[in-house]
Order: C-alpha cells, then structure tokens, then sequence
C-alpha cells in the first residue's frame, strides 16, 4: 500500500568536490521549448562545479550529433577539456559518439543513477534559476528565447556566488567582464604603450599571484558551504544498511502510455541486490534486468513469501556462477531466466537478441514453452 507517512529511504549528503577550474563540468539539456524561428528547442546547459561558470547553447534537438558538435565547438574550443563530464542518462550522452569523443579527448566520464537528478544538482539549480529569468525577460513572446539566454548567462557569471564568494568570471578568466554598467560610470583607464618585456612579465606575475589567492579563497568558501549544507541534509537522514542476497523493492518513476500514474504502485519489485557498489548504490536485479539504483529510491522488501525465481536467485548468488544448458557459466554474455523452470540461458543460446530479452515480461524457454 502507499502510505503518506512511511518514512523515506534517504542517505547521507555525498560531497564531491572540485578545487579547480575544468576538473569537473556539469551537462544537461533543458527543454522542449517554445520552437522558436532559428528552429531552436532545447539549451544545453554547462556548469562547471569549481566556478560556477554556465554556459546556455540553444540547440535544434538534442540528438548525440547535435550534442557532440556544440560542445566541441562552443566549449572545449574556447576553454579546453575538461578532466570529468558528468550527465545524466540521456541517450545523446549514452551514445556511442559521446563516448568516443570523451575517449578520444582522454574526458572521464560519470553519470547519474535512474530517476535521481539530485545527483547533478549543480546543473539543475541553474536550470530553475535560467527559466526564471527567462520568463521574466520574455513578457508573454515565447518564440524568442533564444534571444536573451546568453545575455542571461552572461549576468549569471558576472554575479557574485554566495558558494564561492567571487564571480564565474573571476575564477575562470581571471579578471572580470566589464558591463555596460561599468563602462558607462567607472570607465577602464587607457592603456599605455608597454615599450618592453618587463611590463608584461610583472603583469603575468601579478595576474598568477592574484588568481592563486582567489581559488584558496574560493575553496574555503566552498569546503564550509559544502559542509553546512551537508549538516542541514544530514538532519533527515535515513540510512538502511543493504548486503547481497537482500529482497528490496525498487520506487518506480516510470511513466507508461494509457496508465494513471495516480493509481499504480510506487514500488516494483520484489528484486534481488546483487552486490553494494559504494554506500549509496546498489546493484539490483529484478527479473532479467539488471541496474544500479540509488539508495534513496530502495527498501527492504518484507513479504512473508518470494517469487521462485528470486529464491533460487539467491541460492545462486551464494553458490557463485550460473550456468547455462550449454554448461558454461555467465561469463560477461546476457542471460535470460525461465519463468516456468526458473533455469539460466545465454541469450544467443535460445536464440534471443540482449535488446528482445530486455523487452521481455515474461520467459519461457524452449522446453516450457507449449508446442
């Protein structure tokens, strides 16, 4: 049943911390949006986490092409690669382009759990935070959003961070912007002919100097925000301790055609925790599917009687491999389970695709089927 006040799963803030600038650079696409007459749909939005710098491209789509090819050009060819990418799963960043382009650029790449986008809350704030503005900026025209949202991210980084206590420009460029507002009343004073090299070295010297104390400053700032808002999260905290073998049900944010979402369970399952990955993921399999879930979107499943199949799941997973007809163990290859027999089998050995077996509800093998 769904209750209102079951206690929630939730686990302790995880800190992931960046003292850098392009050490780690957050992706996500924001839209669909009022097609507008450029043909734009989507922003791609780019944060980096140590700066806060954002970047908003308006895209036409978000296919893994489209992708790839904005952010080559309008980032990595003006500010270089950066060490980590992290997105969500998105097939255009799934896709086998993106990976390649990341493993060709020598770019680590992570990716959330399903269904959990706190985990790339960094490019989710400023999601809300573009919206906002946006909608202010448009006065009812929707069709042109595209115009105002590099105006609108400029702003964004020539503001002061409260998590940082400097602008994106500052840590990222090393100086500010200068806005219209400050040339109209602090204009910048002209500069001199500099005649020789001493001028420019004192500047560079000067310039690394000034940069190097911003970033220590930036990353105290960041260590005692990180931490007081780890405290304030921590108070609610939750924490159900997982092993293999363990029955759990699994929250389900799937959304399925012609079904009220108002009226299904939240939870599907039961499902068989494989393994405990880090102390918020674990390995999940529920039927033929297997996926790492999110230890806030998990619980322990206490039915008095288990499906057969989950059962001898379990024994299996004490006993080590599974074996198929053809006697050989599961060795990386997709395998399948009977619904009937409750018994192993190598896809290509019953003559199945890893993508039909995925879309499987239920499996018969050759044996239980009728003839």
């Amino acid at each position: 049943m769904k209750k209102s006040n079951t206690p929630t799963p939730r686990h302790p803030l995880t800190l992931c911390h960046a003292s850098y600038p392009m050490e780690r650079v957050h992706l996500d696409f924001l839209g669909p949006l009022p097609k507008t007459k450029s043909g734009n749909e989507y922003v791609l939005m780019i944060v980096d986490q140590f700066t806060k710098w954002v970047g908003c491209i308006p895209l036409p789509s978000q296919t893994a092409e489209v992708t790839a090819t904005a952010i080559v050009r309008e980032f990595f060819s003006r500010f270089g690669c950066p060490l980590q990418i992290f997105t969500d799963q998105g097939r255009n960043f799934e896709s086998g382009l993106f990976k390649s382009l990341c493993t060709a650029l020598h770019i680590r790449k992570y990716r959330t759990t399903p269904y959990h986008p706190s985990s790339n809350d960094q490019v989710e704030r400023y999601n809300r935070t573009l919206l906002n503005a946006v909608r202010c900026y448009l006065n009812g025209r929707q069709d042109r959003w595209d115009e105002c949202v590099a105006q609108i991210a400029s702003a964004l980084r020539a503001s002061v961070n409260r998590t940082t206590g400097y602008t994106p420009n500052r840590l990222m460029l090393g100086r500010e912007v200068n806005t219209p507002l400050e040339l109209m009343f602090a204009p910048p004073q002209a500069v001199q002919p500099m005649g020789g090299g001493p001028l420019v070295d004192a500047y560079v010297s000067h310039l690394i100097d000034d940069i190097q104390q911003s970033y220590s400053q930036a990353r105290e700032t960041l260590k005692s925000t990180q931490l007081r808002m780890k405290s304030d999260y921590d108070i609610k905290a939750r924490v159900v301790q997982y092993s293999a073998g363990d029955a759990v049900y699994v929250c389900d944010k799937a959304t399925l055609k012609g079904r009220c979402d108002k009226l299904k369970s939240p939870w599907k399952g039961p499902g068989l925790v494989l393994s405990v990955l880090t102390p918020y993921l674990l390995k999940i399999q529920i039927r033929n599917n297997v996926s790492v879930i999110n230890h806030d979107h998990v619980k322990p499943c206490r039915d008095r009687e288990l499906p057969k199949w989950l059962i001898k799941a379990r024994q299996r997973l004490g006993s080590g491999a599974v074996y198929c007809i053809c006697r050989l163990p599961d060795t990386r290859r997709t395998m399948v389970q009977c619904d009937q027999c409750l018994e192993w089998f190598h896809c290509d050995c019953v003559g199945l695709s890893t993508a039909g077996a995925k879309r499987l509800s239920e499996y018969l093998c050759p044996e239980c089927t009728p003839q």
